[in-house]
């Protein structure tokens, strides 16, 4: 009986087990947020709390008085945000906190819905709780704490589960409709789903229906569409939902552009250089984002996470040789899900070799279908021992936390893109009476989320002109000055020395804040900032 017992908790404990380790991803990522997330605050991420505020007090959906970046962004991150001001109209970090908190919880009931959609059973549910474990740098600042790629990848996960969900379902017509629909509210926000998701996912339909007529073994064309008509439902679905996410795109792009100031990817040409990326460099980026961070000390538990974030992507490369080496045998969606990761790292491959625009976050879309075909594997590969399926996906588990662990410790550390002090600094100028001034883009926008508005913050191209360039900031920016006496900060690791800075060189300020990284001065008036801009130019 004792031994029943003990079978019957130990089987309890393991059905729970996944959804232990989601809330535990969950509540590591609200802790980030609520504690370091205070000051690990970058310019480009405070843009969007800035856009949040800026919105609310006009009340509207789309700020005519902003610059945006290379996306419009119709439906992203500030409406998240905007409700946590709402409610914390004074503290914009425990508003970003709760705005997070929301978009983190609707992207984990995405995953599910995904996951439930695609059939993954339980190895479905691991894969939920690894996409909420930070285990790669740019993962947590860019996704799970930024949420600026939690927004894209939600977007083609609803997408894909509508899709899948309509090839079941009796009556395709709904489900078709939302899928549409969600894709051209994605294609509003610019032409990243298109390329990441859409065109992989219509290429991989293809392909999959090729390979469905190629084994059919029917010798007429009627008969053989009919064997293979739940590929060509695919590949209908799948060019419709484009279509759909086109037509948001080109509302964005030819519509709202002229309504309202952002960057589009017009400038952009076919064009390869021998010096420039190379194919597999870029494609090895995809499998360095599992947890690979340069310059971990190998004998230290850096070293070590990083090795096993290495081994990840090792074993996701596997993964997807394995399940096309035993594509035939597969179901069709999961057949679908290996040839959508597959065409997705072709085009991306591709598209960032030859445009010449490329970093290595915009991998990030990729992952939540990587993760995804890691489930497939461990939900169809043969297991001979027992519990050989169990103890890899708890071995996959504790990789992906280790990994997780020493991505947050590191970024706390190191951040990647948010300045260490700069929240003493914008501290010190709200208790000593100052509201507005100048400091470049890494600095600017980053202090004026660390004050909660109470600092408004002119971004310069540099420290030795006063233009002021028309990138994430206010309108009136460029055509109205600081009032009073002016702050400009200085941030010697980012912005060099002060003597290298023209506009403190050659201008009559004061120098009223200084600290082993940031220097702070004050001019009597914006027209002298002006002033040190044109002898600077005159000087040449």
């Amino acid at each position: 009986m004792h031994k029943i017992q003990q079978s019957g908790w130990r089987a309890r404990l393991w059905q729970a087990a996944p959804w232990l380790w989601i809330a535990a991803g969950y509540l590591l990522d609200l802790w980030y947020q609520l504690v370091p997330g205070k000051w690990i605050v970058d310019s480009d991420l405070a843009s969007e709390m800035i856009l949040a505020d800026l919105l609310n007090q006009e009340g509207t959906v789309i700020s005519s008085n902003w610059y945006y970046s290379t996306e419009l962004k119709v439906v992203n991150l500030q409406w998240f945000y905007r409700l946590g001001l709402l409610l914390f109209p004074d503290s914009w970090h425990l508003a970003r906190v709760f705005g997070m908190a929301i978009a983190l919880a609707l992207y984990t009931a995405v995953l599910l819905f995904f996951v439930r959609s695609a059939g993954l059973g339980r190895a479905g549910l691991w894969m939920t709780g690894a996409l909420l474990w930070p285990f790669g740098r740019n993962y947590l600042v860019l996704a799970l704490y930024g949420g600026y790629y939690l927004v894209y990848t939600s977007f083609y996960l609803l997408v894909l589960a509508l899709i899948l969900r309509a090839l079941r379902a009796s009556r395709a017509a709904p489900w078709l409709a939302a899928a549409c629909a969600v894709a051209a509210v994605s294609g509003t926000n610019g032409v990243k789903q298109l390329m990441v998701f859409h065109a992989p996912l219509l290429a991989a339909s293809a392909v999959l229906l090729a390979l469905a007529l190629h084994r059919c073994g029917k010798t007429t064309w009627r008969e053989a569409w009919a064997a293979c008509r739940l590929q060509v439902r695919m590949l209908a679905a799948s060019l419709l939902t484009a279509l759909g996410c086109a037509a948001g795109y080109f509302l964005s792009d030819a519509v709202l552009s002229r309504l309202y100031d952002f960057k589009s990817y017009g400038f952009i040409a076919w064009n390869r250089s021998d010096d420039w990326f190379t194919l597999d460099r870029i494609l090895m980026d995809f499998f360095h984002e599992f947890g690979y961070q340069d310059g971990a000390n190998l004998f230290r538990f850096s070293g070590i996470a990083t090795g096993i974030g290495l081994l990840l992507g090792l074993c996701m490369f596997l993964c997807i040789v394995r399940l096309l080496l035993r594509l035939c045998r597969l179901q069709p969606v999961d057949q679908l899900l290996v040839l959508l990761l597959v065409c997705m790292l072709a085009v991306c491959s591709v598209c960032y070799t030859y445009f010449q625009e490329y970093y290595g976050y915009f991998w990030l879309l990729n992952l939540p279908v990587g993760v995804a075909v890691m489930a497939v594997e461990l939900k169809t590969e043969d297991f001979r021992l027992p519990g050989a399926r169990q103890l890899a996906a708890a071995a996959l588990a504790c990789a992906f936390t280790v990994c997780a662990v020493h991505t947050v410790r590191r970024e706390i550390e190191k951040p990647a893109l948010a300045h260490k002090g700069l929240d003493t600094v914008a501290a010190w100028l709200v208790d000593n009476g100052y509201t507005e001034g100048y400091a470049t883009f890494w600095n600017g926008n980053a202090m004026i989320e660390l004050s909660s508005g109470k600092l408004d913050v002119w971004t310069l191209a540099s420290l030795s002109d006063d233009k002021v360039p028309d990138w994430l900031q206010k309108k009136d920016h460029l055509t109205t000055d600081p009032a009073g006496s002016p702050f400009l900060l200085l941030d010697t690791e980012g912005d060099g020395a002060p003597e290298d800075a023209a506009l403190i060189t050659r201008g009559n300020c004061e120098l009223v804040y200084e600290d082993s990284r940031y220097q702070v001065y004050t001019f009597a008036s914006a027209a002298d900032v002006h002033a040190a801009a044109e002898a600077a130019r005159a000087e040449g």
